[in-house]
C-alpha cells in the first residue's frame, strides 16, 4: 500500500513539473518569435519598410517666391463720350482694331454753328484789341500840333464871342429908341396942355398922341431885340468858353500820356471777348474725339449722321510694350509681396519662354469666395514682342527675396514635434540614448529656426551647424517629394529604424507655421 502510493506520488509529482517545463518552454518560444520578428521587422527589405538617408547641412543661397495664377489684362481702358448729345455725328476716322496714337482725331460731330461762333468771337476780340492799343498809343507830334491848334482855334472863338457880346450890351439903338420915347412924351404933355388951354386943336393933339405911342413901340421893340441879341451873344460866349475848355483838356490830357481809365476800359473789353472766345472754342473743340492714349480702338458704339450714345469710342492698350496681369494671392502669402518685386510669368500658349515682370501694386481690401481669401495684385509684363493677348492665363513666381550664404536643409528634412520646427540629427549613438526596447537610438530630434524657403531648400536660422547630418524618411515605393512653399505640408517621418518603430508626437510634419 506503501508503495503503491509511493507510485502514485512519483506519478503526480512528474506530470506537474511536465505541466511547469512545458509553460516555460513555450514562454521562451514566444520570446524567441518575438525578437526573430523584431529582427526582421528591423532588417526588413526595402520594398516593406520606410528608407532612411542622411543629408549634411549645407551653406548657400536660398530664393524664397511666392506663386499664383493671373490674367492679362490692358494696363488702362478708356471709354471716349462726346459732350454734346443732340448734334449728329459728322466723321468717323477710325475702326475697331486700328491703332491710334495720343492726341489723334478719332471722330467728330457736325460743327457748322459752333464754327461761325467762333468766328464771331474772333472779330468782337480783334476790334477790343485794337480799342485798348489806340488806348495806350501816345500822341505823335502832328496829332499834339493838331490839339494845339484846336484850342488856339478855339480860344479865339471865345474873344470873338465875348467881344460881340461887350459890343451888345454898349448898343446905341436902344438908348436912341428910349431919348425918342422921352421927347414924344414931353411933345405929348406940351400939346395936352395947350390943348386944354385952348390954345391948340385936337388934331395937333392927336398928332402928338401918335407920336408917342409910335416911340414907344420903337422903344419896345429896341428893347426886346437887344434882349434876345445879348443871350444869343452870351450863349456863343458860353459855348466857345465850352469848347475852349475841352480842347485845352485834350492837349494836357495828351501831354500827360495814355489815359488810364480808358486803358483799364479798353483792357476790360478785350478780357471779355478774349473768355467769348475761349468757350466758343472749347464748344468746338468738344465736337471732336481724340485719343487720349497710344492705343487700339476696341469698340465704337455709332455712325455717321446719327446722335452719338455714350460712350461712343472704347481704347485700350493692349498692344502696348508693357501689358498688366492681375493674380490673386493667398492671405498666407499676401505679406510677403510688395510693391517693386520681380516676377517672372509663364503660359502654357508659350511653354518654352519666361516673361519678365515687376509688382505694381497690392490691393489693400480682401476678397473671399467660398471661404477663401485672396488679395489682388497688378503686375507689369513686359511684351515688347507682343506675344500676350489680354485674357491668357499666367503662371505668376514672385521673387519675394534672396538670403545670401545661409544654412539650409531640403524640405523634406523638416519634422514637427509638439507644434515644433525641427529636424532629426544622425547621432551615431554617441550620447548613449537607448529606445523602449533598450536598443541604442541613432537619430535625436532637434528643434530649429527657419527664414526663407524655395521648392528644394529651407534656410535654417539657429539650431543647426554646417555639416550636420540630418535625416531624411522616403518610402521605397515612392521617391521624396518637396515643397515650393512654406505653407505646404512636409512628408511625415513615421517610424525611425532604429528607434523601436517610435514615432515622434505631435503628428505629421508642416512647413514653417506663419
Amino acid at each position: 500500500m506503501t508503495e503503491i502510493g509511493k507510485t502514485k506520488g512519483s506519478k503526480w509529482f512528474s506530470l506537474k513539473h511536465k505541466k511547469k517545463w512545458l509553460a516555460i518552454g513555450l514562454g521562451v518560444v514566444l520570446v524567441c518569435a518575438g525578437s526573430i520578428y523584431a529582427y526582421e521587422k528591423m532588417s526588413a527589405s526595402p520594398a516593406t519598410r520606410s528608407l532612411t538617408r542622411t543629408v549634411a547641412v549645407e551653406r548657400g543661397d536660398v530664393t524664397e517666391t511666392v506663386t499664383a495664377s493671373g490674367t492679362v489684362q490692358a494696363s488702362r481702358r478708356v471709354e471716349l463720350s462726346f459732350s454734346d448729345d443732340e448734334t449728329t455725328v459728322s466723321a468717323i476716322y477710325v475702326k475697331v482694331g486700328d491703332t491710334v496714337k495720343q492726341g489723334q482725331l478719332l471722330a467728330k460731330l457736325d460743327e457748322t454753328k459752333a464754327a461761325a461762333n467762333v468766328r464771331d468771337a474772333q472779330a468782337t476780340l480783334l476790334s477790343a484789341q485794337a480799342e485798348l492799343a489806340e488806348a495806350k498809343k501816345p500822341k505823335t507830334t502832328a496829332e499834339m500840333n493838331a490839339l494845339q491848334a484846336q484850342v488856339n482855334q478855339a480860344k479865339a472863338a471865345l474873344e470873338t464871342a465875348q467881344k460881340s457880346y461887350d459890343q451888345q450890351k454898349a448898343d446905341n439903338d436902344l438908348a436912341k429908341a428910349k431919348a425918342t420915347l422921352a421927347s414924344a412924351q414931353k411933345n405929348y404933355n406940351t400939346q395936352k396942355a395947350l390943348y386944354d388951354a385952348g390954345a391948340v386943336s385936337k388934331s395937333e393933339l392927336d398928332d402928338a398922341k401918335d407920336s408917342l405911342d409910335q416911340a414907344q413901340i420903337e422903344y419896345d421893340n429896341a428893347v426886346l431885340s437887344k434882349s434876345q441879341t445879348q443871350g444869343e451873344a452870351k450863349t456863343s460866349v458860353e459855348s466857345a468858353q465850352a469848347d475852349y475848355e475841352t480842347a485845352l483838356q485834350e492837349l494836357t490830357d495828351a501831354k500827360a500820356g495814355p489815359d488810364e481809365a480808358t486803358v483799364l476800359s479798353a483792357q476790360a473789353k478785350v478780357t471779355q471777348a478774349q473768355a467769348q472766345l475761349d468757350e466758343a472754342q472749347k464748344t468746338l473743340e468738344d465736337l471732336t474725339v481724340k485719343a487720349p492714349i497710344d492705343g487700339i480702338v476696341t469698340a465704337i458704339e455709332g455712325d455717321v449722321g446719327e446722335i452719338p450714345s455714350n460712350p461712343f469710342i472704347v481704347l485700350d492698350n493692349s498692344n502696348a510694350d508693357t501689358l498688366e496681369v492681375s493674380a490673386q494671392i493667398s492671405e498666407s502669402d499676401i505679406g510677403k509681396v510688395k510693391e517693386g518685386l520681380a516676377a517672372t510669368l509663364t503660359t502654357s500658349s508659350y511653354s518654352d519662354k519666361q516673361f519678365s515682370g515687376k509688382v505694381t501694386l497690392v490691393y489693400p481690401e480682401a476678397t473671399t469666395d467660398s471661404g477663401v481669401t485672396t488679395y489682388e495684385v497688378l503686375l507689369a509684363v513686359d511684351n515688347k514682342e507682343g506675344l500676350l493677348k489680354t485674357g491668357m492665363t499666367m503662371n505668376v513666381t514672385i521673387t519675394v527675396g534672396t538670403h545670401q550664404n545661409v544654412l539650409y536643409v531640403p524640405p523634406a528634412a523638416l519634422q514637427a514635434q509638439n507644434g515644433k520646427d525641427g529636424v532629426y540629427l544622425a547621432t551615431a549613438s554617441a550620447d548613449g540614448s537607448t529606445n523602449k526596447s533598450g536598443l541604442a537610438v541613432p537619430f535625436k530630434f532637434q528643434e530649429v529656426s527657419t527664414g526663407y524657403y524655395s521648392s528644394d531648400k529651407v534656410e535654417i536660422t539657429s539650431g543647426l551647424n554646417e555639416g550636420d547630418q540630418v535625416v531624411i524618411v522616403s518610402s521605397a515605393s515612392s521617391s521624396t517629394s518637396s515643397s515650393n512653399s512654406k505653407n505646404s505640408q512636409m512628408p511625415g517621418m513615421g517610424g525611425v529604424p532604429g528607434m523601436g518603430g517610435m514615432a515622434p508626437t505631435g503628428g505629421g510634419s508642416t512647413g514653417r507655421r506663419n
